[in-house]
C-alpha cells in the first residue's frame, strides 16, 4: 500500500509541475506573454478537472464540506481559464486546444495535501509574478490584468486547500457553500471576508 500511495504521490507531483513550466516560448513582441497565457490556460482547465475528481473522492469518504471546496476552487479555475482564453484572443493568439490524461486521484488528505503543497505554491507565484511584470513591460494590460488574478486566486487557494488540511476531521458536515467572485474568480468561506471589487457573487456548494 505505501508503494502504491508513493507512486500515487509522484504522479500526481508530476502533473503540477508539468503546469506552467513546461513552456516553449515564442519570439517577438507579445509572444512570450502568449505563449505564458497559453501555459496558464492549460495548468487551470487541467487544474479544473484535476480538483471536480478530487471533490467526487471526497463525497464518496464523507467528507462533505471538502467536496464542496474542490468543486468551489473547481468553479474558480474554470473562470481563470477563461480570463486567459479570452486574453489569447485580444493578442491574436489561437487558444491550443488542451489534451491530458484523466487525474491521478488518492485519498482526499493526499490530494488536499497535494493541493496545499507550499513549495509549488511559492513557485506558482513567482512564475505568475515574472509573467505580469513581461507583460506590463510589452503594455499587454488585459494579460497582465488577467495574470494577477489568478496569481491572487491560487495563493487563496492554496490557504483555503492548507486550512482544510488542518481541520479535515471536521469538514464531514456539509456540504457548505464558498463563495466565488465573478470579477476575478476569488474564493472565499464566506461573505463577511470576502474581497471582491463588485457584487458579482457565485454561490457554490
Amino acid at each position: 500500500m505505501k508503494i502504491i500511495r508513493t507512486a500515487i504521490w509522484i504522479s500526481l507531483a508530476a502533473g503540477l509541475a508539468g503546469g506552467l513550466s513546461n513552456i516553449c516560448l515564442a519570439d517577438g513582441p507579445n509572444l512570450v506573454t502568449i505563449d505564458r497565457l497559453q501555459a496558464a490556460y492549460r495548468a487551470e482547465t487541467i487544474a479544473q478537472a484535476r480538483y471536480l475528481a478530487f471533490a467526487v473522492k471526497a463525497d464518496d469518504e464523507g467528507y462533505k464540506q471538502v467536496a464542496s471546496l474542490f468543486r468551489t476552487v473547481a468553479r474558480s479555475e474554470q473562470i481563470l481559464y477563461t480570463f486567459h482564453y479570452d486574453a489569447i484572443k485580444e493578442m491574436g493568439g489561437v487558444p491550443a486546444d488542451v489534451t491530458a490524461d484523466p487525474p491521478t486521484v488518492a485519498t482526499t488528505k493526499e490530494n488536499l495535501e497535494f493541493a496545499s503543497n507550499k513549495e509549488a505554491a511559492d513557485q506558482l507565484n513567482a512564475d505568475y509574478s515574472t509573467y505580469i511584470k513581461t507583460a506590463r513591460a510589452e503594455g499587454s494590460r488585459t494579460a497582465a490584468k488577467v495574470l494577477e488574478y489568478a496569481r491572487i486566486v491560487e495563493a487563496q487557494n492554496f490557504r483555503l486547500f492548507a486550512a482544510a488540511v488542518k481541520s479535515l476531521e471536521s469538514m464531514k458536515n456539509g456540504p457548505r457553500a464558498y463563495y466565488i467572485c465573478g470579477v476575478n474568480g476569488l474564493v472565499s468561506p464566506t461573505l463577511d471576508v470576502a474581497s471582491c471589487s463588485g457584487p458579482d457573487w457565485e454561490k457554490v456548494k
